[in-house]
C-alpha cells in the first residue's frame, strides 16, 4: 500500500468533509486561475470519485471561459473608447501596470487567513 492504515483513516475523514464541500471547492478551483493539481492529486489518491471531479470541474472551466470570452468582447468597446485603437505605447503601460496590480494584489491576500475564517465562521452555523 502506498498509504499507511493511519493515514489512510486520516484521509477518510477528510473525504467526508469533502464529499459535502469538494464540489463547490472543486468549482471554484476550476473557476478561478488557481492550479488544479494541487486539488487533484490529493482526490485521486484519496480515491475520490471521478464524476463527482470531473462535473463540477467542467462546469467551473466553462463559466469561467464563458466569463472571459464575454468580458473581453463588451471590455473591447471600452477599451477602444478610452484608450483609442491604436497601437500607442501608453496603452502597453496602463496595460502592464494593471497586470502588475492584479498579481499583486492576488500574492499579498493570505488566502490561508480567508480560507480558516471561512471554517470558523462555518463551525459557529
Amino acid at each position: 500500500a502506498v498509504v499507511s492504515e493511519e493515514r489512510r483513516k486520516k484521509m477518510d475523514y477528510m473525504l467526508k468533509v469533502f464529499y459535502r464541500y469538494g464540489s463547490i471547492v472543486i468549482f471554484l478551483f476550476a473557476l478561478t486561475p488557481l492550479p488544479d493539481d494541487i486539488l487533484f492529486i490529493p482526490l485521486g489518491i484519496m480515491r475520490y470519485k471521478f464524476l463527482k471531479a470531473f462535473i463540477p470541474c467542467l462546469m467551473g472551466k466553462l463559466l469561467m471561459c464563458f466569463i472571459l470570452s464575454y468580458s473581453g468582447r463588451y471590455s473591447l468597446e471600452i477599451v477602444k473608447r478610452y484608450l483609442g485603437e491604436g497601437g500607442e505605447i501608453w496603452t502597453t503601460v496602463v496595460t502592464a501596470v494593471l497586470l502588475i496590480l492584479v498579481v499583486y494584489a492576488i500574492l499579498k491576500i493570505d488566502w490561508e487567513k480567508i480560507f480558516l475564517r471561512y471554517i470558523e465562521k462555518n463551525k459557529e452555523e
